[in-house]
């Protein structure tokens, strides 16, 4: 590609990435701050229930975020081709859709919560156990809120606004992160010759806040949705009801998405229960971890993100030639990206098991997994997750819900089982299968890309 070429790709892949990237960057600090909090005044067993409990989460998580990105992609496509009125009739429709799928997982896990958490944490210690159980009862009511808040942000971006959904996160974390300080922190004031005492509600603290925050997030969402938006903006009732043309459309990339995504949270979460048998310190090690790769991994998230919308625009308009290097220059620019945070973040892994509050025992274990991961992780997940979010806005979900699939079965969970726990590699066993998972992820999606074979998937353009 010629040099303007590269710096007009960048440029818009930048303008809609940049926002997401920034909400992400704020969203990690925050809920690293929320941690820390945590750790300290609750203690590890604290911090390690909430991982736990945060990946039976992030299954359901997934599931609204394949419906957001159904909704994403069919209102950029039609975005794309200048279809305002299909494009909002989408966005209805995949809030309608998030609203029926939320509820009935709240129904679900309010009525199985205890035995949720027994299958999660019945082999934990007590104090691990119960605290899961207070966290995960205060986070309940907060999904159907999460789903619509990110099925709106998805309709907001597909429309190439990204703006508005990073401002409102922003806003959101915010309020997470100060009634964390008042739930979780025990805490005196006088006020008006008052003299108020508040007691620390501990990890219930720390999950009404994150509750009241994502209820925040939704009606800020909504209302800017409802009455502001410029791009897709709702104005009759009737756009709700249930347009099964519509949702055939949203369905045929949602269900296969939702599936993979629902497939690779559902691998994440065997594994979780792997390192649960190898004791709270392996338990901690991975949810820090896991907690420092959300931070580092935010530009790659981001451009996954800002592609998705630029191809599924592209598609819409019927611009197919760029398709490709739009692709792989996202890809190269996550890698890239990737290679320069973790240089930074290499010398320091030993800081920041300090700042968590490790044990010795934690981080021994902790500081070669960090180093492990900043090495591996510029050379193989960029090209193992940006570029599927590349095909499935190309309308290629089938092939990538058929990798993503077997790999994580294949790879991170029975390789995971063999290594970590046959071969008693512990936890970098489970990480080494991880890898392992990414190397092939990489293999695959660019091989498909590079073919060109996802063109036999491109929507017609009616």
């Amino acid at each position: 590609m010629q040099r303007n070429e590269l710096t007009r790709m960048f440029k818009a892949l930048m303008l809609i990435s940049a926002p997401i990237m920034l909400e992400q960057v704020f969203i990690s600090i925050m809920g690293i701050v929320n941690q820390l909090m945590a750790a300290n005044v609750i203690g590890e067993h604290a911090v390690s229930a909430v991982g736990m409990i945060n990946s039976v989460s992030e299954v359901i998580i997934g599931l609204f975020m394949a419906l957001a990105t159904g909704g994403t992609i069919v209102v950029a496509q039609m975005y794309g081709r200048r279809d305002l009125e299909r494009a909002k009739r989408a966005g209805a429709q995949a809030i309608t859709l998030s609203i029926f799928v939320s509820v009935l997982v709240f129904v679900g896990f309010t009525a199985f919560r205890t035995p949720i958490v027994v299958g999660l944490l019945g082999d934990a210690e007590a104090s691990v156990f119960y605290a899961g159980l207070d966290f995960f009862i205060a986070t309940i009511p907060s999904f159907p809120m999460l789903a619509i808040m990110q099925t709106a942000f998805g309709i907001i971006r597909g429309s190439g606004n990204t703006k508005t959904p990073m401002q409102i996160t922003l806003i959101m974390n915010v309020v997470n992160v100060v009634l964390g300080f008042l739930l979780i922190f025990s805490w005196e004031i006088s006020l008006f010759g008052l003299h108020i005492v508040s007691p620390s509600f501990g990890i219930i603290g720390a999950g009404l806040a994150l509750t009241l925050s994502r209820f925040s997030g939704m009606v800020l969402i909504l209302l800017y949705i409802f009455t502001k938006s410029t791009t897709i903006r709702f104005n009759s009732v009737k756009d709700f009801i249930p347009n099964f043309g519509v949702l055939k459309d949203i369905l045929g990339i949602g269900v296969p998405t939702g599936v993979e995504n629902s497939m690779f949270q559902v691998g994440r979460l065997i594994t979780q229960m792997f390192i649960v048998g190898m004791g709270t310190s392996a338990l901690f090690s991975n949810m820090v971890a896991g907690t420092i790769f959300g931070f580092m991994g935010i530009p790659g998230f981001a451009f996954s993100a800002g592609v998705m919308i630029m191809i599924g625009q592209m598609v819409g308009r019927g611009d197919y030639d760029d398709i490709k290097k739009t692709a792989l220059f996202a890809m190269i620019a996550g890698s890239a990206m990737f290679a320069i945070i973790c240089l930074a973040l290499f010398p320091m892994a030993g800081f920041i098991a300090a700042a968590f509050n490790a044990s010795d025992e934690s981080a021994a274990i902790l500081i070669p997994l960090l180093r492990f991961m900043f090495i591996m992780t510029p050379l193989f997940w960029s090209s193992g997750f940006v570029t599927p979010a590349a095909l499935r806005a190309m309308s290629d979900v089938r092939y990538t819900m058929y990798v993503g699939v077997a790999t994580m079965w294949g790879l991170r969970i029975a390789l995971g089982y063999v290594l970590g726990v046959m071969l008693n590699f512990g936890l970098m066993g489970i990480w080494y299968a991880m890898i392992a998972d990414w190397i092939v992820r990489s293999v695959l999606f660019q091989y498909r890309l590079i073919k060109g074979k996802w063109r036999a998937n491109l929507p017609a353009i009616d």
